[in-house]
């Protein structure tokens, strides 16, 4: 399993009654045990791990163009769960000033991907989104955060959820969705790479041999010819 933790933010709330997302986060951060839970402006950097001039940190996935042009990014991502990021900007508006709900089906397939992500072995990875579903609850108002989480990890399809909440800690959307996955040999099934029993020669798998030679069981004789007695009249 892969985790990764973007070490710019304030770790999401515990999860309260305000709603907001569970949180993953290491040792001493604030939500984890041992560190008072707080919830503070997305978009503000962490203070508590380098001082305010701590070391900008970016999840590979943050280069992919679409998300890059969105403005999304990974917060954390680690045992089959992720957190991602939308900060409010003017390009991911709607007509109303709320958050565009295209901006927040690429957020969930995103928190959904790299939540599956995080649950692979080094080597597989996704192939594609297979099907997503997004429910919208209530409009989304500036900064936005998606938690994923894997519902199910199959050998060739996987199975995720994921929620969003926006900077005033409401549940705005949420979604489900299933991905393709791309399996090292070794990582699939022991089913799926069993060879058959080798042929025996001339007979079924594994069993015994149902006639001579090595082209198998010999055909059927046919009737017998007919005794040599001489010229037939009507073929001299």
């Amino acid at each position: 399993m892969r985790a990764w933790r973007d070490r710019r933010d304030v770790a999401p709330g515990a999860g309260g009654g305000n709603g907001a997302p569970p949180s993953i986060a290491a040792e001493g951060t604030p939500g984890s045990a041992g560190a008072p839970a707080r919830r503070a402006d997305p978009a503000s950097p962490r203070e508590d791990v380098a001082g305010p001039t701590a070391p900008a940190a970016e999840h590979p996935d943050d280069a992919i163009p679409f998300r890059r042009h969105v403005g999304i990014r990974v917060v954390a991502a680690a045992e089959g769960r992720a957190v991602l990021l939308l900060p409010a900007r003017p390009e991911v508006g709607n007509r109303f000033g709320n958050v565009h709900g295209g901006a927040l089906a690429t957020l969930v397939d995103g928190a959904m991907s790299n939540a599956i992500l995080s649950a692979l072995p080094r080597g597989d990875r996704i192939g594609g989104t297979i099907e997503l579903s997004i429910r919208f609850l209530e409009p989304a108002t500036g900064s936005v955060r998606a938690e994923g989480r894997v519902l199910r990890l199959g050998g060739r399809i996987a199975f995720a959820q994921a929620d969003v909440w926006d900077e005033r800690g409401r549940l705005v959307a949420t979604a489900q969705g299933s991905y393709a996955l791309q399996r090292r040999p070794g990582d699939e099934p022991a089913a799926r790479h069993a060879q058959p029993p080798a042929r025996r020669a001339g007979g079924d798998p594994g069993g015994e041999p149902r006639g001579p030679g090595p082209r198998g069981p010999a055909r059927a004789a046919g009737p017998p010819a007919p005794p040599d007695v001489g010229p037939h009249p009507t073929n001299p």
